[in-house]
């Protein structure tokens, strides 16, 4: 990551400073996109991976996050999935946003998208928010606090066996641990009672965290700060378990994302080190 954190002192009063600014933003961005979800929508082609895509709608709700952080007197780092690195005047708190997950989705009329606002100090997750508008869903995580749901606590769920699991799987690239992603989708389905993807990392993670689905498996290369660090957050404080397809911490950013309880993630991981059936 571009920004590089110092060594301010954390404490309660800062990480509730950052929930508050994070769940307006969220808020604020949500009603947002709600807004322009049967407008006109201005697209045009990114080239971070195929068929990647931004909006006039990313864009906005993007600003509005900014604003809200700007005028609270955090300030801090911004990355941010739209905008890069924008810097506030500090780099004692890095926010990791994606303003818009799902932009196929949107554009597309499914409503099937979030907002997601993380927030990390010396380089740890201290705060996680995603905002589903549709459904008037809002997660909120904090380090050490558990995750709530519109303000009901949440927790993984307690399945043991791939055999009766929902999983989710969704993949953007091949990474050397899991070189076939269809070959292993084709793999997972032989074992799983389920397996969905919706087009949004952000709420694969919270359906994790609140037990909705058991687990995921989300192939990346690299993967993204800003489309992860709040979801993977809420499902640690749900009680799961998140790391990369090594078994490493997900906060490295290197490889696949695996999520879920302690004995799904244990078995998708043994999946992964494995090559038999």
């Amino acid at each position: 990551m571009d920004c590089k954190l110092d060594d301010a002192l954390v404490d309660a009063g800062l990480q509730s400073s950052i929930m508050d600014t994070a769940t307006k933003a969220a808020g604020d961005a949500g009603r947002e996109l709600l807004k322009l979800f049967r407008s006109k929508l201005s697209i045009r082609r990114k080239f971070d991976y195929p068929g990647s895509i931004v909006t006039n709608a990313d864009e906005r709700a993007e600003r509005v996050i900014l604003d809200r952080i700007e005028r609270s007197r955090i300030g801090g780092c911004v990355i941010s999935e739209e905008a890069g690195t924008v810097n506030f005047g500090s780099e004692d708190v890095v926010w990791a946003v994606d303003p818009l997950d799902g932009t196929f989705n949107y554009a597309k009329r499914i409503p099937y998208f979030a907002v997601s606002i993380g927030a990390m100090v010396h380089g740890t997750p201290l705060v996680g928010v995603i905002y589903n508008p549709i459904l008037n869903e809002m997660f909120v995580a904090g380090r050490g606090k558990g995750v709530r749901l519109n303000g009901r606590r949440i927790h993984v769920s307690n399945a043991r066996s791939l055999n009766n699991a929902a999983l989710i799987f969704d993949w953007w690239s091949r990474e050397p641990r899991i070189p076939d992603p269809l070959g292993f989708e084709e793999r997972l389905y032989r074992h799983t009672r389920s397996l969905r993807s919706s087009g949004s990392v952000s709420l694969h993670l919270c359906s994790v965290a609140s037990g909705r689905f058991d687990g995921l498996i989300t192939v990346f290369n690299r993967s993204p700060v800003y489309e992860l660090c709040a979801g993977c957050l809420i499902v640690q404080e749900g009680g799961g378990v998140v790391t990369n397809s090594a078994g490493e911490n997900w906060e490295m950013l290197t490889g696949s994302v695996l999520a879920g309880g302690k004995s799904i993630h244990a078995k998708l991981l043994s999946m992964i080190n494995s090559k038999e059936d």
